[in-house]
């Protein structure tokens, strides 16, 4: 049975591949979306819309520290923070359309 509901959210975790000296350095954090209509995505491609999009879809984050390894609450403030990485909104963009338009092969 399918549910329908008003208002649905998951909770995924983001690996963000962050330049470290001489490479990358695999972290994770843990997001959770807001599902949009396929209208409300639009255009991907631009930065701008990247920035629009995932202030609509973001309502969470954990997993989170700062450089004391204290933990960090989510605000609107943060997220407007880690867009504004291009290795971080790539990492989140990649994981929330994965996640909608992932589906399962069968009968």
């Amino acid at each position: 049975m399918f549910k329908i509901e008003a208002d649905p959210k998951f909770t995924h975790d983001v690996t963000v591949c962050v330049p470290v000296d001489g490479g990358h350095a695999n972290q994770t954090f843990k997001v959770t979306f807001r599902v949009v209509d396929i209208d409300q995505l639009g255009d991907t491609s631009s930065l701008e819309a990247q920035q629009e999009l995932l202030r609509k879809i973001v309502c969470g984050m954990d997993d989170m520290i700062d450089d004391a390894d204290q933990p960090v609450p989510y605000s609107d403030a943060l997220r407007d923070q880690l867009i504004a990485k291009p290795y971080v909104r790539a990492a989140m963009i990649q994981t929330y359309l994965s996640a909608i338009t992932k589906t399962k092969l069968g009968n």
